[in-house]
C-alpha cells in the first residue's frame, strides 16, 4: 500500500516498538522484530530496496530539501521504506505542520542546503573563524531564546545554546581528526540505527533530498569528505518505477540507490 493511501499518523512509533520488546532480548531478535513490525510500501515493485540499508553518498550530491510537510523527520522509523506519489519532490511551498518550528524555519531552509542560514553560519565559524555568537544563525537563536521561544534543538536559554555550540565544535574536531563514522561503527547494533544517519528522500529523477542530520552533513561538506552513510525515508513512486525498469533491462546507471540492483546484475 503506497504512502499516499496511508495516514501520516504512525501506526508503530519507535517508542512503541522499543516498549514492546523485552529488554533482555538478543540484538538479532530485536532486529528481526523491527524488520517485522516496521512495514514498507515496496510490494509490487521490482527489486525492492532494503529499507534498513544505508547508501554510500558523496555529500556534495545532497543539495536540495525534501518538500514533504515540515518537519519531515518526525517518526523516522515509521517512514522507512515508504513510497509517495505527487509533487512533494518539486515544491518549495512546504506546509509547516508543527507550529513550534515556524519561527526558526527560515534558519534551516533555502533553495539549496548550502544557501541556508544554518550552513552559511557553519561555514563562517569553521572556515572563516567567526565566533559562534557573531554568526547569523546563533544570533537569531539567541534572539529567540530571549523571547523564550525555541530555536536550535528546541533550546530556549542562552546557556544551552552556547553549550550546543561547544558540542558542535567537538563533533567537527572528532570527524576532522578521526574520520566520519557510521552509527554501526559508533556501536549501534540495531537496524533502526539507520534513522540516526543523515537522512534523505529520493525524488522522481533520483535526486537526493535532505531530510535530517544537518550538522553532520554540513561538516562533511565543509571538510570535503568523499562519502558518508545515508539512510532513505521516502522514495517517489516514479523513482521506484525507474528502479524496476533498470532491473529488467540490466542497464543500471551510477546512482547510490541503484548499487543493490547493479550488484544483483553482476
Amino acid at each position: 500500500m503506497a504512502l499516499e493511501n496511508r495516514s501520516w499518523l504512525p501506526l508503530q512509533t519507535p517508542e512503541f516498538v522499543h516498549a514492546a520488546l523485552p529488554v533482555t532480548a538478543p540484538t538479532a531478535v530485536k532486529n528481526a522484530y523491527h524488520r517485522h513490525t516496521v512495514t514498507d510500501d515496496f510490494e509490487g515493485f521490482e527489486c525492492s530496496p532494503d529499507p534498513f540499508a544505508t547508501l554510500t553518498v558523496d555529500p556534495g550530491r545532497i543539495r536540495a530539501f525534501t518538500g514533504r510537510p515540515y518537519p519531515p523527520y518526525h517518526e523516522k522509523a515509521t517512514q522507512l521504506g515508504t513510497v509517495r506519489d505527487g509533487d512533494w519532490d518539486r515544491t518549495n511551498d512546504v506546509e509547516i505542520v508543527d507550529d513550534d518550528y515556524r519561527e526558526r524555519y527560515d534558519l534551516y531552509r533555502a533553495d539549496r542546503f548550502e544557501e541556508s542560514v544554518f550552513f552559511r553560519s557553519m561555514r563562517a565559524h569553521f572556515v572563516d573563524g567567526v565566533d559562534w555568537t557573531d554568526t547569523l544563525f546563533v544570533e537569531r537563536c539567541l534572539e529567540l531564546a530571549a523571547e523564550d521561544e525555541p530555536s536550535w534543538r528546541s533550546l530556549t536559554t542562552r546557556e544551552a545554546i552556547l553549550e550546543r555550540c561547544g558540542l558542535i565544535d567537538d563533533l567537527y574536531e572528532r570527524i576532522r581528526q578521526d574520520g566520519y563514522r557510521s552509527q554501526q561503527e559508533l556501536g549501534t547494533d540495531s537496524v533502526l540505527g539507520v534513522t540516526e544517519e543523515v537522512l534523505v528522500d529520493i525524488g522522481r529523477d533520483g535526486e537526493l533530498l535532505f531530510v535530517n542530520g544537518r550538522h553532520r552533513l554540513a561538516i562533511a561538506k565543509l571538510l570535503g569528505l568523499e562519502s558518508i552513510p545515508v539512510g532513505v525515508l521516502v522514495r517517489h513512486r516514479a523513482w521506484m518505477d525507474r528502479r524496476g525498469r533498470y532491473a529488467k533491462t540490466g542497464s543500471v546507471p551510477s546512482h547510490p540507490d541503484l548499487h543493490d540492483i547493479a550488484d544483483r546484475s553482476t
